[in-house]
């Protein structure tokens, strides 16, 4: 009885340390859509935790209800704004949920004499983040939410025997932001979340 206890409780383990798993992104497209956030809503009917969107996070446009137009695909620029056809100024996207920009996008229209009737689908493309240098399996992987630097290092199949833990480089935004992952092991609490596009590189250790 003990031991089928013991057996239970390894499965259970097992199943949920894979669930945790960062995956590597395979196949030719990149860019499929995912979508919003699947928090819940609150009473109010506010989505709680939605992701608010930010510059250089790209987005599909759909639209129904209209010939002119179907589909767009586009990226949201650095002060955080998306031009669309016949709407002369640009509409603010950062800091919007995608429902909140679908409104705003549709109001747009309707609110110009554009067009009477229209529905405005948006939602955002995979997220993405690469990890070069001294790991066993380099390569690109998909971004989940609250994705750390040492959980990277643990999907990328950990160290090659000749990382340099003390040199593990972030580069964001043209940025590069430098690292000694011992540290970080030694205190879980410093440890750095991921964003997307981010390229984490383990550097050599000379010897």
């Amino acid at each position: 009885m003990v031991r089928k206890f013991f057996l239970g409780l390894i499965m259970v383990s097992a199943v949920l340390v894979n669930g945790c798993v960062i995956q590597p992104v395979n196949g030719v497209s990149q860019a499929e859509p995912i979508p919003e956030s699947a928090a819940q809503s609150g009473a109010d009917g506010v989505v709680e935790g939605a992701y608010e969107l930010r510059p250089l996070d790209p987005i599909y446009v759909r639209f129904s209800g209209i010939m002119e137009q179907q589909q767009l695909e586009l990226v949201i620029d650095e002060n955080g704004e998306i031009s669309l056809l016949h709407i002369k100024e640009p509409i603010k996207a950062s800091g919007l949920t995608t429902s909140e920009l679908e409104q705003v996008i549709e109001d747009s229209y309707v609110a110009g004499n554009i067009y009477k009737n229209v529905s405005v689908n948006v939602t955002m493309t995979a997220k993405v983040f690469y990890v070069q240098g001294e790991v066993n399996q380099p390569g690109q992987f998909q971004l989940m939410s609250g994705t750390t630097l040492l959980q990277v290092i643990a999907g990328a199949r950990g160290y090659t025997p000749y990382a340099n833990k003390k040199k593990v480089t972030i580069t964001r935004y043209g940025k590069i932001y430098t690292y000694n992952v011992k540290d970080l092991e030694r205190n879980p609490s410093n440890d750095v979340k991921i964003e997307a596009g981010d390229v984490i590189k383990v550097w050599q250790q000379w010897y």
